[in-house]
Order: structure tokens, then sequence, then C-alpha cells
């Protein structure tokens, strides 16, 4: 029977992989693998400090953008201020006009809505002004509101009721009194006040 060699090629006797490494000493391979691990030291220290370089860069840019937030900061806190205190006369001038009571649009429904032989003889409204420092008034639109007036009987007073009850500034009308003397009649009637116009 014949031997037949099962080694690949690279590794049987003759071949030059089959002699690498076989003139290295012990001595040599201290050698070699110290001053490998000399090169790697070296280049991780130099890869340390040039991170710890790129940390610190990043570190001073971060300080830098700080300071510069808390100058704007300090600049910009008059402005903001400002804009406060506007707001805060808006909301005031807001709640105000909400709750004036437009005399012009009022006066002008009415003369236009009374029937004929209905003569006034006083109007008022109460309307609450908001404090300056009140956001809005105590209960928005809850004005009130009173006619006095003469006419010639209590189904002119009806009428009366009833042309008011058209008005879309006016609600809840009630007649709070009204009598009959000498031919006249008298009445006085209330009513909510909603902001004429609206």
């Amino acid at each position: 029977m014949q031997a037949v060699n099962l080694l690949p090629d690279y590794a049987r006797g003759g071949h030059k992989w089959t002699s690498v490494g076989s003139e290295l000493n012990a001595r040599k391979i201290i050698q070699i693998g110290g001053t490998v691990a000399i090169v790697a030291a070296l280049l991780f220290g130099l890869l340390y400090f040039r991170e710890r370089s790129v940390v610190s860069d990043k570190k001073s840019e971060l300080n830098t953008a700080q300071a510069r937030l808390v100058a704007q900061q300090a600049r910009a806190k008059p402005i903001q201020d400002a804009q406060s205190a506007n707001a805060a006369r808006m909301t005031f001038m807001r709640s105000v006009t909400s709750t004036r009571v437009d005399w012009y649009s009022a006066l002008g429904d009415l003369g236009r809505d009374l029937p004929t032989g209905v003569y006034l003889t006083n109007l008022s409204v109460a309307s609450p002004v908001p404090s300056p420092g009140a956001a809005a008034p105590a209960v928005s639109g809850a004005t009130n509101f009173t006619i006095t007036g003469t006419t010639s009987t209590h189904d002119r007073v009806a009428l009366v009721l009833d042309r008011l009850a058209v008005l879309p500034w006016l609600s809840n009308i009630v007649l709070q009194s009204s009598s009959l003397a000498a031919g006249t009649t008298t009445f006085t009637i209330g009513a909510t006040y909603t902001g004429a116009g609206t």
C-alpha cells in the first residue's frame, strides 16, 4: 500500500511557508511584541489626548454659548416686562370697552322702536367698571337698564314691552310698575343691558 500525504501543499515539507518563524527565537519575539505594545500604547495615547482636546473645545463652546444666552436673556427681560404690561393694559381696556354703554346705538334703537305716544322721563344704565387690577368684570354683560316714562293706557305699556323685547341688546325685560292717574299711565321697566349694537 502506498502512503498518501493529506497535508495541503503549503504545509508539506520543502514549501516556503513551512519555514516561516523557524528562525525566530524567544528574544526576537519579545522585542517584536514589546515594539507592537509600545506603538499601540502611543496610538491609544494620541487618540485619548485628541478626544480630550475635542471635548475641551466643545465644553468651551458650550460655556460661551451659555454666557451669550444669559446676556441675551438679560437684554430681552425689559422687552418681556413691557409686553406683559401691555398685555395687562389691553386686558383692562377690553374689559372696559366690553362693559361701556354705547349711548349712540342705545338711544337710536329706542327712538326707532318705541311706539308713538310714549314719552320717556328717565333712562339709566348701571354698568360695572372693573378696577385696574381686575382681569374682567364681575359678571360679563350683566348691567341694569331702567326706563321710566308716560303714555296714555296700559295697552301702550304692553306695546312698549313688546318693542323692547325686539332689541338684541336687552334681555330679562320686566315691568316693575305701571299706574294710571288722571288719564296718564306712568310706568317703570327694568331689563338687563347686554351691550348696544351686539
